[in-house]
């Protein structure tokens, strides 16, 4: 399988993942179980380790070039959230920057790590 299958594979469980665990906590949070800031963490936690866990995955399947492939899935996740941004409206400030470089950043080193755990 290529490294562009593979990458587009991660895309699509990243954003079932996200996608069920969002309506998730949006089914705690409108029956009043959590509040709205417990809920705004959790959303962003939650997809930093969706995105940790998926990333790391995909690094121990690969044969090699674990930080390049988690660049690419790194920058087309980006890619996407910038689309989105741009599409509807939203402003660029920088506490969106930061998540964006955090999402890049945690997509490669999770990646790294899943290939130091392999050869070990």
């Amino acid at each position: 399988m290529t490294t562009i299958e593979n990458i587009l594979k991660r895309l699509l469980r990243i954003f079932l993942y996200s996608l069920i665990y969002i309506l998730f906590l949006t089914f705690l949070h409108h029956f009043n179980i959590i509040s709205q800031t417990v809920c705004d963490y959790l959303r962003f936690i939650g997809f930093i380790l969706i995105l940790f866990f998926n990333s790391n995955n995909m690094s121990r399947k690969m044969s090699k070039n674990y930080a390049l492939n988690g660049l690419f899935l790194g920058l087309s996740l980006l890619f996407i959230f910038l689309i989105s941004n741009l599409l509807l409206g939203g402003g660029f400030t920088t506490r969106t920057i930061l998540y964006y470089l955090l999402l890049l950043g945690v997509s490669v080193l999770s990646s790294c790590r899943g290939k130091s755990k392999k050869s070990h």
